[in-house]
C-alpha cells in the first residue's frame, strides 16, 4: 500500500505544478516566436494596454462587452502613440521602423516612419 504522507503529496504536486508552469511558458514562447515582428508588436501593445485599462476598472462595476473593451483599448493606444507605436501606426505604413527599447517604459516595437526627419535618425538629442 502506498504511503500518502503529506510531504510526499506536496513534493509530487510541486513537481507537477513546476512541469505545467514550464509547459505553459514554452507554449507562450513558441507562439510569440512564430509571430512576425509586426504581429508581435501589435499583440504586445494591445495586451499591455488591455492590462493597464483592466487594472483601472473599478471593482464591483459591470464589465463592458468585448466590442466596447476593444474600442477602449485601441483608443487608449492611439492616445499614447509613443508607448504603443504598433497600434498607433496601423494605417499600413509602407515605411515601418523599429523602435528601440526604453525600459521600463516599453520593450520597443514598430512605428510609422513616414513623418521622420532624416536628421532625427542621426541625432536624437537635438544638440
Amino acid at each position: 500500500m502506498t504511503d500518502y504522507r503529506e510531504s510526499q503529496v506536496d513534493a509530487a504536486l510541486a513537481d507537477y505544478f513546476a512541469k505545467r508552469q514550464a509547459a505553459r511558458a514554452e507554449r507562450v514562447r513558441a507562439f510569440l516566436d512564430s509571430l512576425t515582428p509586426r504581429e508581435r508588436a501589435l499583440v504586445q501593445d494591445v495586451a499591455v494596454m488591455g492590462y493597464v485599462r483592466g487594472s483601472m476598472h473599478p471593482r464591483g462595476e459591470e464589465i463592458p462587452l468585448n466590442a466596447d473593451i476593444l474600442a477602449d483599448v485601441i483608443n487608449a493606444c492611439f492616445v499614447y502613440p509613443d508607448l504603443y507605436p504598433a497600434v498607433a501606426t496601423i494605417e499600413r505604413c509602407p515605411n515601418l521602423r523599429t523602435v528601440p527599447a526604453d525600459p521600463p517604459r516599453h520593450q520597443g516595437g514598430v512605428r510609422c516612419g513616414c513623418a521622420d526627419d532624416p536628421e532625427d535618425d542621426n541625432d536624437r538629442t537635438g544638440l
